[in-house]
C-alpha cells in the first residue's frame, strides 16, 4: 500500500566508479537527491589498504574522490556502481 506521505525515489542515471576521482553531470533539481554505492567487494587483497569513496551529491551532478593513499604500500581503491537520482 503506497502511502501519500511516502516518496518513491527516480534514478537518474548510473555510473562506475573506477578508483579514481570523477563526476558526472546530471540534473537532480528537481527533487531530493540521493546515491547509493554498491561495491564489486569490500577488500581486494590481504593488506586492507582500500580507500573506499568519498561520494558528494549536489543539484547539478555527483562526484567522487577517495582518501589519500600517502604510506600505503599497495592501496587498491574500492571500484563499484554508483546509483544516483531524485527523490
Amino acid at each position: 500500500m503506497l502511502d501519500t506521505s511516502d516518496r518513491c525515489g527516480r534514478i537518474k542515471g548510473i555510473t562506475r566508479v573506477d578508483g579514481f576521482a570523477a563526476g558526472v553531470s546530471a540534473d537532480l533539481s528537481d527533487g531530493t537527491p540521493f546515491w547509493s554505492f554498491q561495491p564489486d567487494f569490500l577488500f581486494a587483497h590481504i593488506s586492507y589498504q582500500t580507500p573506499p569513496p568519498i561520494i558528494t551529491i549536489t543539484s547539478s551532478g555527483v562526484s567522487w574522490t577517495y582518501s589519500s593513499t600517502a604510506g600505503m604500500n599497495h592501496p587498491n581503491p574500492i571500484k563499484g556502481t554508483l546509483i544516483f537520482g531524485v527523490y
